[in-house]
């Protein structure tokens, strides 16, 4: 699918045309391409005299982000995390900078955009006021999303915290290496829009980007360098919380032992002295004595005493 807002001075306003009827010398214009079919591929092809190829190309998701100029136009790639099916992924964004014109194309719907789509008309006419203001705020749109997403991650881990703290299950090991899939994503993404934005501070499109909207992209590269060392310290947290998880699961296996431990060895001494008088031999004393059954009763609850005040004096009863 094609949209395509073009600026209108007269009336500070933008205004949403066609394809076919947008003219390539005319006002600042938005071009955005959304899952582009090979005919909308091809007609792009006949108005900007962009390769298919090169479209198709700037949406692989398997390519790192990269800034290039091709002479009559520039292309920038830049990384967005986008959410589905309840996982974060990162999508892909292609944008050509030709003259006047601003071609976005992405392989799907991303969050991202419809923030600047919601922006009224006459905030849309300020955005496409020049490409430099107009990228600038689209890669300002992105990253203020991967704010968000952090936000939330940031959530999720203290979810995860409590859920350690309270009730470790195999759950929340899945949880963690979502979490920690997701945050690898971001890293891998962040890393290489931070390589993006530096190469537009080093001036690699002058034709397009003039220096005085060079240092707009310096805030850009501030908060991503921001957010990798929030990524970096999540990733370390959720490590140290799947670290806990596993002392907390064998800790609980430690006391499962020891309460089976302890009650052993209380039936142990018991289970020795009726074993004894079990054994029916001719000649035990006991076995004739009217206080035999009692004795061998007290014997055992004796023992059994012994045994608890021992055992708390050790500190391995944590009942009083």
């Amino acid at each position: 699918m094609i949209t395509v807002l073009e600026r209108d001075p007269s009336k500070k306003g933008v205004r949403s045309v066609r394809l076919e009827q947008w003219k390539k010398q005319g006002s600042m214009s938005w071009i955005d391409c959304v899952e582009p079919t090979r005919v909308e591929l091809e007609s792009l092809f006949q108005l900007t005299g962009i390769p298919v190829a090169q479209l198709k190309g700037s949406i692989d998701p398997n390519r790192r982000p990269r800034v290039f100029s091709y002479g009559k136009y520039s292309l920038i790639t830049f990384r967005g995390m986008n959410e589905s099916n309840k996982r974060l992924g990162s999508g892909m964004l292609g944008i050509f900078i030709l003259q006047n014109t601003i071609l976005t194309i992405h392989s799907e719907e991303m969050d991202w955009l419809d923030d600047l789509r919601k922006l009224s008309s006459e905030q849309q006419s300020m955005l496409l006021s020049s490409a430099p203001y107009f990228i600038y705020r689209l890669m300002d749109t992105i990253v203020g999303d991967f704010f968000d997403y952090v936000d939330k991650i940031e959530t999720e881990i203290d979810k995860v915290e409590d859920q350690v703290l309270r009730e470790p299950t195999r759950l929340v090991t899945k949880g963690i290496f979502i979490q920690k899939r997701a945050l690898i994503y971001m890293h891998k993404a962040l890393t290489a829009n931070r390589d993006v934005i530096s190469a537009i501070e080093k001036n690699y499109i002058p034709e397009f980007i003039k220096k005085d909207g060079i240092h707009m992209f310096r805030n850009l590269y501030t908060d991503v360098a921001q957010l990798l060392d929030m990524v970096s310290t999540y990733r370390d947290v959720l490590t140290s919380v799947l670290d806990m998880y596993l002392s907390s699961v064998s800790n609980n296996l430690n006391k499962i032992m020891k309460t089976l431990t302890l009650l052993s060895a209380f039936v142990m001494v018991p289970t020795l002295i009726s074993g004894i008088y079990g054994m029916n031999f001719q000649y035990m004393p006991e076995l004739v004595w009217i206080y035999g059954y009692p004795f061998a009763l007290g014997l055992m609850m004796f023992a059994v005493i012994v045994f608890y005040f021992y055992f708390k004096k050790q500190g391995w009863i944590g009942w009083p």
